[in-house]
């Protein structure tokens, strides 16, 4: 199979349809067995037709002279009787036979000599002669003997006795050319039987001839393309994206392997692209990672800063700008991190759509201002909590959101994107309008379709394919329609889970039933980054706690060795060198159990980890989804886990 192009237009040959061939084919089939069959009916049927023509009168007379000649016969056994007898003789009994002597032929008689054949007519009228002659001479000898003549009835009925011996001959002689007639016809349609018979042979010689061409043919315009169909499947089922399949004729499934050749050449391009993506993921990570920690360092030190009362007004607000551009910051990192890797979080069941969707706004609000493009959203903040991933629908609210940019840009301002919400008996909905140019209306039935798009190269073709799978997934659904004021419409259903709210994610998180300060608390602190480590360190301490510090694992183990493992909590950074949070976590499984239990987590990347519904997979330890907090995160978030953690596990001694 090869996997270079094949050009179409230049390569297809004028060729009739897989359809008009297998009617072609059906019918010369037909037309074969047809002039077989009516070969043989005109070989064979004139000829039977004719033989029973020429039988049944012959038949239907032979029984009739036989039933005249054995009738006859008998009465002349009668009449032979009372011959013998002499006088006075028996006047009842003659008149009976003669009654029944004198008895008319029957007219079916006289229609069968009519249709007899010519070649025994005369040997059956001269048999039936020899009968009527019977007839007479017997009727002669009755009349004798009524009038008392019986020596003239015993001479006369010797030559009655001659007649019925003539009448047996002639009966037999017909009877034989009867038969030998019957034999001759009978020859003649055996011979036009066997003559019949060659023919078909003959034809089904030309037919088996023929066969094998015909299968040739067909095999090449069929075989042959779903042959190479089959195998450039099989090599796309093996991961071979560069298959072509060649376009040997411009029929079915010359179209076919035409649409084979665009899909495999769609994929490879788009699988190129999906590679692209999922680099510029990993290297999202990477960068989220390495700019997470100096965010959350700068963030530290200004919190710190900021809780100094001496700290001029003006260098308060100059903290404060710099507090919030750094959250900012964090926050889109986080956010673009997160949908870069939105299997890598911890997933939930359920998810504050309006939060999701102010998060994905976010993702995508730097291009607002530049397209000028206004937005209108209208999230009620009275949502119930829906069924769904966070992270998978933020990545559907992106992808409608980038769509909807990228048709109002289309457009003259002023650019308009409307989001509207609420709640109903069948659960919470959302729209999501714009004024663009809306849907092609030879798209509306294909647009939620894989590698449909109206972005030409630009566009995968997959946003709103994925964004449907995963709203289905959570049981809702989305559709598409024209926004009455013009532009594109999606309207999105989602099932409403109340209240139920499982996974707690830090920025959700109250402090009901949590001690006021972490005072007495004994934390081991652990990250490579000093810049990150010490006024995280201080923030503790002044919060009441006794911190230590450690900048990797082997470290960390040293001091916890050295206090015999006498701390309350242990706060890690999960990516160091020498031993990461992850070997640490697992050493203290083996050496130290109840303090693994106590263990949260920083990361700027938890993409090297394996997400769960409520853990984390790191290595072979299970680590809770609530134990880690993605970085940049806020002390005060920090402060809160913590405490969370010390009241579930009673202090060390």
């Amino acid at each position: 199979m090869a996997t270079g192009s094949y050009p179409v237009a230049g390569r297809w040959r004028r060729a009739m349809s897989v359809r008009t061939l297998f009617l072609l084919l059906v019918g010369m089939v037909g037309l074969y067995v047809l002039g077989v069959s009516f070969f043989l009916a005109a070989r064979m049927h004139p000829g039977a037709v004719l033989l029973r023509q020429d039988t049944e009168p012959v038949v239907e007379l032979f029984a009739l002279l036989n039933s005249r000649s054995q009738r006859l016969e008998a009465e002349v056994r009668d009449l032979q009787g009372l011959v013998s007898l002499g006088p006075p003789g028996y006047p009842a009994a003659l008149r009976r036979l003669q009654a029944q002597l004198s008895e008319t032929p029957d007219e079916q008689s006289t229609r069968a000599f009519t249709d007899v054949p010519e070649a025994m007519r005369t040997a059956m009228a001269t048999a039936d002669e020899a009968v009527a002659r019977l007839e007479t001479s017997a009727l002669e000898v009755v009349s004798l003997l009524e009038l008392g003549r019986y020596e003239a009835a015993a001479a006369r009925m010797m030559a009655v006795n001659a007649l019925a011996g003539e009448m047996n001959r002639h009966l037999a002689e017909a009877e034989r050319r009867g038969l030998s007639d019957l034999v001759r016809r009978e020859d003649e349609l055996s011979s036009a039987t066997g003559q019949a018979l060659r023919a078909v042979v003959v034809w089904l010689v030309i037919g088996l001839f023929f066969l094998p061409t015909v299968l040739f043919l067909a095999y090449r315009r069929l075989g042959r393309p779903l042959r190479d169909l089959e195998e450039g499947l099989t090599q796309v089922a093996e991961g071979d994206l560069n298959v072509q399949v060649p376009v040997r004729h411009a029929d079915e499934i010359g179209r076919l392997a035409d649409h084979f050749n665009h899909m495999t050449a769609v994929l490879q391009e788009r699988a190129e692209e999906q590679g692209r993506f999922a680099a510029a993921g990993e290297l999202i990570a990477g960068v989220a990672h390495e700019v997470n920690n100096p965010l959350m360092a700068i963030s530290a030190i200004t919190q710190q800063r900021l809780e100094d009362n001496d700290l001029r007004e003006d260098d308060r607000q100059d903290l404060m700008q710099i507090l919030r551009q750094s959250r900012r910051a964090g926050k889109l990192l986080s956010g673009l991190l997160r949908f870069a890797r939105s299997g890598s979080e911890p997933r939930a069941e359920t998810a504050n759509i309006g939060k999701v969707l102010s998060e994905a706004i976010d993702l995508v609000s730097y291009q607002f201002g530049v397209a000028e493009i206004t937005l209108n959203a209208g999230i009620d903040p009275k949502l119930p909590r829906v069924y769904g991933d966070p992270a998978r629908l933020e990545q559907v609210f992106v992808n409608l959101l980038s769509n909807a940019i990228h048709a109002v840009r289309q457009v003259a301002p002023p650019r308009t994107i409307a989001i509207a919400s609420g709640v109903d008996a069948d659960g919470v909905w959302l729209t999501l309008s714009d004024n663009g140019p809306g849907i092609p209306t030879t798209l509306h039935r294909r647009l939620f379709r894989p590698f449909v798009t109206t972005k030409g190269r630009q566009g995968t073709g997959l946003g709103l394919y994925i964004s449907r799978q995963i709203l289905r997934d959570a049981g809702g659904e989305i559709e598409a329609d024209e926004a009455p004021e013009g532009g594109a419409r999606f309207k999105l259903r989602l099932r409403s889970a109340g209240e139920r709210d499982w996974l707690i994610t830090p920025r959700d998180q109250v402090r009901p039933g949590l001690p006021a300060t972490l005072e007495g608390v004994r934390i081991l602190l652990v990250d490579d980054e000093t810049a990150l480590r010490r006024p995280i360190a201080r923030f503790l301490t002044r919060r009441g706690a006794a911190v230590e510090e450690a900048g990797d694992g082997i470290e960390a183990l040293e001091r916890i060795a050295a206090l015999d493992g006498k701390f309350d909590v242990l706060l890690a950074d999960l990516r160091m060198p020498k031993m990461d949070g992850v070997a640490l976590h697992e050493e203290l499984r083996k050496r130290y159990p109840a303090l693994a239990d106590r263990v949260v987590f920083l990361s700027g990347d938890l993409s090297h980890l394996t997400s769960g519904s409520r853990t984390m997979q790191a290595g072979e330890s299970t680590i809770p989804a609530d134990r880690i907090l993605l970085k940049p995160v806020l002390l005060e978030e920090v402060e809160t886990r913590l405490l969370q953690v010390v009241q579930k596990a009673p202090p060390a001694a």
